[in-house]
């Protein structure tokens, strides 16, 4: 695999230059990087795993974690990393579809309630042994697997070939100008696809990279103070963190030349003066992770929002109607990707990649579900989904799969999920709309929310839950979604006061002494708080909140006269 040999080049040339740091105080240089991934790959092969076997990566978001992804690699095997915030239930349900060969966790209760081959970090060789000798993986066997939403109910697994891999990792570097001197930032959550952007196009290069406490990274003045004191010269930033960035007073990046942002719509350009360059990017996981980029620093039209851009050097972009034929330039369509990073396809789900993954023009491409358009300058705008599929706080949600946990409920008789947007056809949060079971109704919603907190993470539970009568459909027998909607908007609304949101930062917070100008990231507020916090406004308040809400009017006062606006 390329992408390993690249990487034992500069444990050659390099040995002691730093690999990977942590917030615990980890270092490691590229002779203990190598040194770690080689001997719990040879431990890995003496567990039972052979080439093409998933394995399970359920662990907190430290260096071990990338450490053991390697050795997964070493041992010619597949990467199933896991985010651990994710409630129990579904972490046992996507390591049954994963089928894992062996799972690595420290969660013991995870691995028992798993029931299959397990074993702790700790009980692997930190050094020893060599790694397996030409373990047989194949350019076209799987090098990791990551699981999103499924429109069907339940999550879906998307496979990704050692060739692919190799092909986008080389091509990301050059893009991005990956080298020995750059110290790259680790921001993204275990199972997410920017996970891949942030470390093998550095690990390849000789590069090293930091990763930051969840702490540091979920709040605009914390990350932005994070990277300057960890001198980092290039990172991803999530679009709604960027935006609170660009809008504080006196933002130091020092170093940081480059911010790679993406997972949702960009709905701002940097401030005049801003130093650091900023690229979009697009990319479904189906692709590897980006596809097409745009430096919207440069962009000259501001009067558009920042497009999507052009495709990387080995990807085919085609634009097609529904019948599968190009559409003229500035005509909408749906956008295909081809190419050597098309995935292998959905674990265990023949039907759905035979109808995702098309031939065109004997190409393997993947059908994106968006709907884009050409600009005269050959950038692509993304307009929206063709389908029920939103992006949430930068991450991928089937409205399809949080309805289904909505009506897993005994109280719910039918239910139905919409996700109204802001003015950039951004999505806010996620609203549920239910017709309750005979002898159930609004007392019930609040056992409904803790029902679906069980079953899904936090940003795909539901913030509003409305009772209806019966759901409307359109002529062709669907939920009618923008008519639930638009009796949503037309919900009155609360005058909000400054002093009850007051209240909803300090229960949230777990402090107190707190006033209407109190910023909420400034007294340890972060973006899972601020999730928890709307939540909080929506049931105790009445008020509909989103989590930017609170990123863009971080006090009491400022969010209040937001809200104020709305009631005008």
């Amino acid at each position: 695999m390329d992408l390993l040999d690249a990487v034992a080049r500069h444990v050659r040339r390099a040995p002691d230059a730093v690999a990977l740091t942590d917030h615990r105080g980890t270092r490691l240089t590229y002779a203990e990087l190598d040194s770690r991934a080689r001997a719990a790959a040879g431990a890995l092969a003496a567990h039972g795993v052979s080439p093409g076997d998933r394995v399970g990566l359920v662990l907190p978001r430290t260096a071990d974690l990338f450490v053991l992804e390697l050795a997964v690699l070493l041992a010619g095997a597949c990467f199933t990393p896991l985010d651990q915030a994710q409630p129990p239930d579904r972490l046992r349900l996507l390591l049954d579809r994963a089928a894992v060969a062996l799972l690595i966790t420290d969660d013991e209760e995870l691995a028992k309630a798993v029931g299959g081959p397990a074993v702790r970090p700790d009980a692997l060789p930190a050094r020893g042994g060599p790694a397996p000798r030409g373990p047989g993986a194949r350019p076209q066997d799987p090098a990791y697997c990551l699981f999103t939403s499924g429109s069907t109910g339940t999550p879906v697994g998307t496979l990704i070939s050692r060739a692919a891999m190799d092909v986008y990792v080389a091509a990301y570097a050059r893009m991005v100008g990956a080298s020995p001197g750059e110290r790259g930032a680790q921001i993204g959550s275990p199972g997410f696809d920017v996970t891949i952007d942030e470390l093998w196009p550095f690990l390849s290069t000789g590069a090293s990279v930091h990763i930051a406490s969840d702490t540091d990274r979920s709040s605009p003045r914390a990350l932005v103070d994070w990277l300057r004191a960890n001198r980092i010269t290039q990172t991803y930033i999530p679009p709604l963190l960027l935006e609170s960035i660009f809008r504080l007073d006196g933002a130091d990046l020092s170093d940081v030349r480059l911010i790679r942002t993406g997972g949702e719509r960009l709905a701002a350009y940097p401030p005049p003066g801003f130093p650091s360059r900023v690229l979009n990017e697009y990319g479904p996981t189906e692709t590897v992770a980006g596809a097409m980029f745009c430096d919207v620093s440069a962009w000259s039209d501001r009067t558009v929002l920042p497009p999507i851009g052009t495709p990387l050097p080995h990807i085919r972009a085609d634009i097609r109607d529904p019948e599968g034929r190009p559409v003229p330039p500035g005509t909408p369509g749906e956008l295909y990707l081809g190419g050597p990073t098309v995935g292998i396809g959905y674990l265990g789900d023949d039907e759905r990649t035979a109808r995702r993954f098309v031939e065109v023009d004997g190409e393997r491409c993947f059908r994106t579900g968006d709907l884009v358009r050409e600009l005269p300058s050959g950038d692509l705008e993304f307009l929206h989904r063709i389908d029920d599929q939103v992006q949430l706080l930068g991450k991928r949600v089937e409205l399809g799969e949080v309805q289904s946990a909505v009506t897993s409920h005994p109280a719910v008789r039918r239910a139905a999920v919409a996700a109204p947007t802001d003015g950039s056809g951004r999505a806010e949060r996620l609203v549920c709309f239910v017709e309750w079971q005979p002898g159930h109704g609004e007392a019930d919603a609040a056992r409904l929310r803790a029902h679906v907190k069980g079953l899904l993470p936090d940003y795909m539970v539901p913030t509003e839950v409305h009772t209806v009568d019966r759901l409307p459909t359109t002529p062709s027998g669907k939920v009618d979604r923008a008519a639930l909607l638009r009796r949503r908007s037309g919900l009155s609304r609360p005058a909000p006061t400054p002093q009850a949101l007051v209240q909803v930062w300090e229960r949230v917070l777990g402090i107190t002494g707190l006033g209407v100008h109190s910023d909420f990231f400034l007294h340890g507020g972060d973006s899972a708080r601020a999730v928890t916090a709307v939540t909080e406004i929506g049931l105790q308040l009445g008020l509909q909140v989103t989590a930017r809400d609170v990123f863009i009017h971080p006090t009491p006062a400022e969010l209040a006269e937001r809200l104020a606006e709305e009631t005008r």
